[in-house]
């Protein structure tokens, strides 16, 4: 039956016969366009931090509800149980009125923690109700991230009733996410639609959200799936535009729901749903003319999740023969109206594409390759490179530096620049660096109060020891507030091609369309054999092999090569990711019902035994790797496991999530700032030295800081 309201709990609604631990869907649905205490609301704090009103989230919200009332379809699986909440602006105020929408709650920070805690209690505990019920949960609003913590704020943040802000009144998509991937309740779903762009206040004191979601019982049985979709990348944001009734987000998760993402057989999975989100985001950005580019961040574990099904045909897009028409951009997404896309890839090209051409003068780009080194004292090169002084100068007074992850030693003559690209302010800057040949990783370090506004920045880089591994950095060059000079705010890196080297020209190819369009299609597009022949070559190039078993791993794709990566983990123990991705084809044989695959008569020891391994080889490099061993961790930690092998897997899991908390988001690696220093290093205000920050990659925190800091 469909839901009806709960008269005399607002936002509550229910099947008529819902009963305590009923099997079905369970959602929690948020739409936050109205921000009293923001820029443009009735009673502003002093300091908004550039936070100001939205104009499509409570709407989009509304329609994602309406959808799970009316259109949702999946065999055995209704929805039972929801709780709406929604801060509309004034004009969707009157919609909602004229429409019969009253019955919601208001998102503020005390509101939503009752929901949180009515949504996790309402969910079904015992088998078979929770095996047989899924959890919704979907947010569109303001978001931030605070270092890798994407945080989703509240229709009351920064109340200045409260004295000081209360940075901290917020929820944490991480915890949400765990909280997911723990719970027995079989199937899990995300929708957050909501920016993930640095919040410097909350980093600065090393913070994040007051926690709201409960410990799940020890040794619970493991959800079937638990499936995230982000509306954008770490450290990005989310637009939206005047005049459209829907968040670009919205307007393409409700396409592919209603039948834009069906490939023939009535069924809309979860990859599914990215594959026709992703591009078709960036499609509709185009159509209102602009040069932005968003994409979005799914993370799934488990079986792949049937987020709905069609009763009928397909439909098309919504407005597919509208006409586009301009508009000006703000932080949140708000769609136009587009017709479908014929060719996803190509679709994709021109539109991302464009966009990250667009940012970058062509007339000032250089190519002419040079060493690192040789720009040191030489402010004219340096100049001619990257533009102005606030740019140029790091490099010539050689302040970036490459240090060995092994020994910490300066590595002068391992890094070379081939070409820079910029714009005319010299406010983005893209770089393609040759890094190695070096056979144990590197740091590529940024350094200077005077040029990076947290003191230092680093990035954690795969090398190969044979031959350079080509990066393009990003960098992001502003000033953190009026008055001030531009530095250095953001760095971002990722793999790069090489016409030299045809593993990482073929890599980039993949890679592009993965994070670009569809992530499945370059999964299914990759050669496994060619993937492997990047660490069979001559010249070996285990960085290019690794991040092709990567891509499989996110697609689900990883059982196409067998046993091979632990053949990858062999030939180069030194390389920490490759123990990550054995442990992961070990875990998704497991999934698949082999009782010993791969021949391994104790496959749960000897995951945990090649996962506890980094304990001694260090963390990995790759930012997929290392959000893969978490997700391992957390899996172990609920099997059987002798004790003093559980207990190394707990030392391992608490040294990833103090991890976690102190680097950013960097596009394929870990970025590590020298600000804020975490508590549990002690050492005061002082940023973190060159040393601290490669030991945190090399070696776990004493037993002692760990324990400290678990609470």
């Amino acid at each position: 039956m469909a839901l009806e309201a709960v008269i005399g709990t607002p936002g509550l609604w229910r099947d008529p016969q819902w009963q305590a631990g009923m099997p079905g869907v369970y959602a929690l649905i948020v739409g936050v366009s109205a921000y009293p205490h923001l820029e443009g609301g009735p009673a502003p704090a002093q300091d908004s931090y550039g936070l100001g009103q939205l104009l499509s989230s409570a709407r989009t919200a509304a329609r994602i509800f309406n959808w799970l009332r009316t259109d949702f379809h999946y065999q055995d699986l209704p929805v039972v149980w929801s709780l709406l909440l929604l801060s509309p602006s004034a004009e969707e105020d009157a919609e909602f009125r004229t429409t019969g929408l009253t019955h919601y709650d208001h998102p503020d920070y005390a509101r939503m923690r009752l929901a949180i805690q009515r949504w996790t209690s309402a969910v079904p505990k015992q088998a078979p109700a929770s095996t047989r019920s899924r959890s919704v949960f979907f947010f569109s609003g303001h978001g931030v991230g605070a270092n890798r913590t994407p945080v989703l704020l509240p229709a009351d943040y920064l109340d200045p009733q409260f004295g000081d802000p209360q940075l901290e009144n917020c929820f944490s998509a991480r915890e949400l996410q765990r909280w997911m991937t723990e719970n027995p309740v079989g199937e899990h779903l995300a929708l957050l639609d909501a920016c993930r762009n640095e919040f410097s206040p909350l980093a600065e004191k090393a913070s994040s959200a007051h926690g709201a979601f409960p410990v799940n019982p020890p040794n619970a049985p493991a959800p079937r799936a638990a499936a995230t979709l982000a509306s954008t990348s770490p450290n990005m944001v989310a637009y939206q535009f005047p005049g459209q009734p829907l968040t670009l987000f919205g307007q393409a998760v409700l396409e592919a729901l209603s039948g834009g993402a069906d490939t023939g057989n009535l069924r809309i999975d979860f990859r599914e749903v990215v594959d026709y989100v992703r591009p078709r985001i960036n499609v509709l950005l185009k159509a209102v003319n602009t040069a932005l580019d968003q994409t979005v961040w799914p993370s799934s574990e488990g079986d792949d999740l049937i987020v709905t099904e069609l009763a009928g045909p397909p439909l098309a897009p919504h407005g597919a023969t509208a006409t586009p028409r301009a508009a000006t951009a703000t932080h949140r997404g708000r769609s136009v109206s587009a017709q479908r896309p014929t060719s996803v890839a190509a679709d994709l090209a021109s539109a991302a594409g464009a966009a990250v051409d667009a940012r970058f003068d062509a007339s000032l780009q250089v190519d002419d390759e040079v060493p690192l080194a040789a720009l040191r004292g030489d402010f004219h090169q340096s100049c001619r490179r990257f533009g102005h002084e606030y740019a140029s100068m790091i490099w010539a007074d050689g302040r970036v530096r490459l240090h060995s992850l092994a020994d910490g030693a300066v590595l002068e003559q391992a890094v070379s620049i081939r070409s820079v690209a910029r714009d005319a302010a010299s406010s983005i800057i893209q770089v393609a660096l040759a890094v190695g040949p070096h056979p144990h990783g590197a740091l590529l370090v940024f350094d200077g109060a005077e040029n990076v506004q947290r003191t230092r920045l680093a990035v954690a880089l795969p090398t190969d020891g044979d031959s350079p591994v080509p990066i393009r950095l990003t960098l992001t060059i502003a000033a953190a507030a009026p008055g001030e000079p531009p530095r250095l705010q953001k760095l971002q890196a990722w793999l790069g091609p090489d016409q030299g080297n045809p593993h990482y020209d073929y890599l980039w190819s993949l890679t592009r369309e993965a994070e670009l369009a569809s992530l499945r299609n370059a999964a299914r597009r990759a050669d496994p054999e060619r993937l492997k022949d990047a660490a069979r070559d001559k010249l070996r190039h285990p960085t290019a092999a690794t991040a092709g078993m990567l891509l499989l791993a996110r697609a689900g794709m990883l059982a196409q090569v067998g046993d091979w990566t632990r053949n990858l983990m062999q030939l180069f123990p030194a390389l920490p990711d490759a123990a990550v991705l054995w442990a992961e084809s070990l875990r998704t044989a497991l999934a698949g019902g082999d009782d010993k695959p791969f021949g391994v008569d104790a496959p749960l020891q000897e995951m945990a035994s090649v996962l506890t391994s980094l304990l001694d080889r260090g963390l990995p490099l790759f930012a997929d790797a290392l959000e893969l061993a978490d997700s391992q961790v957390r899996y172990l930690r609920r099997a059987p496991l002798p004790e003093a092998l559980a207990a190394r897997v707990a030392r391992l899991d608490l040294w990833i999530e103090r991890t976690l908390e102190v680097t950013l988001p960097g596009g394929h690696f870990l970025v590590l700032p020298g600000q804020p220093r975490p508590a549990w290093l002690g050492g005061g205000n002082t940023a973190l030295s060159v040393e601290e920050l490669l030991t945190l990659l090399r070696r776990p925190p004493a037993t002692e800081d760990l324990a400290g800091s678990a609470g």
